[in-house]
């Protein structure tokens, strides 16, 4: 990566999570100009559409669940690895 880039993008990585969303969906939108960028109302929709299905799944089979200490158990574990690469990425 060019040095003025790798600045750049520690420079962003710095930024509250709200502004490099905003960020993001600006350099998405940046690469595709003829296609509109996903608002937040669509993405919300979305996610509640797809929290409604997961709800009726559950409801009609619980056993399609998983125990919420083995979800916490598994994002521990993917958040070690996105650091550690981060850290790799930087250093």
């Amino acid at each position: 990566m060019d040095l003025d880039l790798q600045q750049l993008a520690d420079t962003v990585l710095r930024l509250p999570d709200a502004a490099r969303a905003v960020l993001a969906t600006r350099l998405l939108a940046s690469l595709e100009p003829d296609v509109p960028a996903v608002s937040a109302v669509a993405v919300a929709s979305e996610w509640d559409t797809e929290l409604d299905r997961r709800e009726a799944q559950l409801e009609n089979d619980p056993s399609t669940g998983i125990p919420a200490a083995e979800v916490f158990r598994v994002l521990e574990v993917d958040l070690a690895a996105q650091r550690a690469a981060r850290t790799e990425a930087v250093g």
